[in-house]
């Protein structure tokens, strides 16, 4: 049986040859005729190309088209689409929901959905080396929208929405911000309206949903007179800031240890860990006070020590804090190592220079020799210490047991139900060792050297010369707290900030980012987990992107002061997006200490001996 082989194709260097070979029977006329039907076939191959293109930018870059309509023209209210497209591609496309945060973290939010897309378009820069401007977020002081309006009657308006289950909203929390941009001199340009920056738990709420919630919101704040606002959604949850889970005495600032055993003394942000758990957190006031999900793996149920009941043991530092003690010991120890042959290799270059015999030279090569010597001199000093430090760490802190600091004495379930106020109650109270502190213990105080200078430390706190904050910098770097803010105070600024608007900076010491200065919010945070459990909490928010993160995971139990000394709040959580954290929530200070009075009717905030 024979197969039928299929016929070849031709190729089109073939039909080409033909179409040109002259033949006998072919005329110049057939040859034009097939010429132009090929030119034909190839413009048509080329317009389709072309088409196909253009139908590609128009489906990634749906805003270019919106923008060029706009493009020159004053913004002063809606500005008509180019076309009608359905909302979920419109406005908002892969470009916005990436960028439009730039600047609010190093790990910023995204870009879920805002009302004011049309009247104020987010324009990317297209211009060759241009740079989308960064954004700050910072506390809203609005002349009608104070705290009390907020939570008494305008957020619990807003908060009934999405508890409409119809509308498959999930919020997870609710804050007030204003943003601003800097302008060409780096001086912040403010938004001319303010912004209720609600995000929803992860993966929960569509879009759509969002969008159709916001012409109530608007018209809830309209009805109580602010006028100027715009609602913008992200996703994120509020999580707890703990972290992958005879104390020494302070020494001076000559020292080379002053900075590596801020860990191991007694000062604020002495880092915390359950003794059967690699947890970590930060011990607050040396009250020994901290968060209750610092000190215990279930925080739903109250817990408190009786006398011969087994005692749960807080060790100071956890196993991976304590490694980190000893790989910065390592690190430091080898850069003076490096120092010291530098001077080394100076000094013989100097020794072995020949004598000047012009008389202002041959001075100067006498006081580097005297300088470089001085160098060496306490480098070598400063090597011996360290060694020394490195030699006590691993010969007595490494046993788990020797840092063991105290036990948990009260540390009740986590309720935000106690009261009308609805304040997150995360408390853990600490019965310290007195063999460990009675010695060196001073009060309650922050170590302020190491991360930044005191001319900084001086410019983040007065941020504006013309009305600075009584904040005086202690030649010894302990600064002192004392008091906290009452109620009233959060919800007034105590002085103007760098841009000459009421704000209030403040400052904290937690074991994952150590000294960082963040924007108190007036207006408090709603939050709701995704068991729908309300409660409020005080916000804060990263100074600028510049200085980082204000808090991370690890923090919980920080004390938040001002530049007054006195205690803001009590740190717990926050909005994290991979490795930053964008908003901060704590305790009220005032809350903090008529929690611990209620129960120990005689402690003593601003003591200065542990007895």
């Amino acid at each position: 049986m024979g197969l039928g082989m299929p016929r070849r194709q031709r190729s089109t260097r073939e039909l080409r040859a033909q179409a040109w070979e002259p033949k006998e029977d072919n005329s110049a006329a057939e040859a034009e005729r097939l010429a132009e039907e090929e030119r034909r076939a190839i413009e048509q191959k080329e317009a389709e190309r072309q088409a196909h293109l253009e139908r590609q930018r128009r489906k990634v870059s749906d805003s270019t088209q919106y923008q060029r309509s706009v493009r020159g023209k004053k913004l002063t209210g809606d500005v008509p689409p180019t076309r009608s497209r359905p909302s979920r591609t419109r406005p908002r496309l892969a470009l916005e929901r990436v960028h439009f945060y730039t600047g609010i973290s190093e790990d910023h939010p995204l870009l879920l959905q805002r009302s004011d897309v049309r009247p104020r378009p987010f324009f990317i820069p297209r211009e060759r080396y241009s740079v989308i401007p960064e954004k700050t977020a910072h506390g809203v002081n609005h002349p009608v929208l104070k705290n009390e309006l907020w939570k008494e009657t305008v957020a619990p308006k807003i908060i009934t929405l999405p508890k409409d289950l119809s509308r498959d909203v999930h919020v997870s929390s609710m804050l007030p911000v204003r943003f601003s941009t800097p302008d060409e001199d780096g001086n912040d340009v403010f938004d001319n309206h303010i912004v209720p920056w609600i995000s929803v738990h992860p993966n929960t709420t569509k879009e759509t949903s969002c969008r159709d919630a916001n012409a109530e919101i608007l018209a809830i704040l309209s009805q109580h007179g602010v006028q100027d606002a715009a609602v913008h959604w992200i996703e994120g949850a509020v999580e707890p800031l703990v972290g992958p889970p005879e104390m020494v005495p302070l020494v001076r600032d000559t020292d080379p240890t002053h900075y590596i055993r801020r860990a191991l003394t007694a000062v604020l942000g002495l880092p915390l860990a359950m003794e059967v758990n690699d947890a970590q957190g930060s011990l607050g006031l040396l009250m020994a006070i901290t968060n209750k999900h610092v000190t215990s793996s279930d925080t739903t149920q109250d817990y408190q020590y009786n006398a011969g009941a087994a005692q749960q043991y807080i060790r100071n530092c956890s196993a991976r804090r304590f490694q980190h003690i000893l790989n910065e010991t390592r690190a430091f120890i080898a850069e003076k190592l490096g120092d010291a042959q530098l001077y080394a290799e100076q000094l013989t270059e100097i020794l072995a220079k020949p004598e000047s015999k012009h008389e202002g030279e041959a001075a100067q090569d006498k006081e580097d020799l005297r300088r470089k010597q001085g160098d060496l001199t306490r480098t070598e000093k400063d090597i011996v210490q360290l060694a020394d430090f490195f030699q006590l760490l691993t010969s007595t802190w490494s046993d788990a047991y020797q840092r063991i600091i105290g036990w948990l004495d009260w540390a009740p379930k986590i309720d935000s139900n106690l009261d009308l106020r609805r304040y997150t109650r995360d408390l853990g109270v600490i019965a310290l060792d007195e063999d460990k502190f009675k010695e060196n213990f001073k009060g309650n105080i922050v170590y302020l050297a190491g991360k930044y200078t005191r001319k900084e430390i001086n410019s983040f706190f007065h941020s504006n010369a013309a009305n600075a904050p009584a904040f005086k910098y202690p030649s010894d770097h302990l600064f002192r707290l004392s008091g906290f803010v009452d109620a009233a105070g959060l919800a007034n600024p105590y002085f103007s900030d760098e841009n000459n608007n009421p704000g209030s900076i403040v400052a904290k010491h937690g074991q994952a980012t150590d000294l960082t200065f963040g924007r108190l919010s007036e207006l408090e945070a709603h939050t709701c987990d995704e068991f729908e459990h309300d409660s409020w909490e005080v916000a804060f928010l990263n100074f600028s992107k510049k200085l980082g993160n204000f808090s991370a995971k690890g923090d919980s139990g920080a004390a938040i002061f001002n530049a007054q000394g006195k205690l803001v709040a009590l740190l717990h959580s926050g909005m994290p997006r991979g490795m930053s954290n964008h908003v901060t929530f704590g305790m009220p200070g005032h809350y903090v200490v008529e929690l611990v009075k209620e129960h120990y009717p005689h402690a003593d905030f601003d003591r200065l001996q542990f007895a």
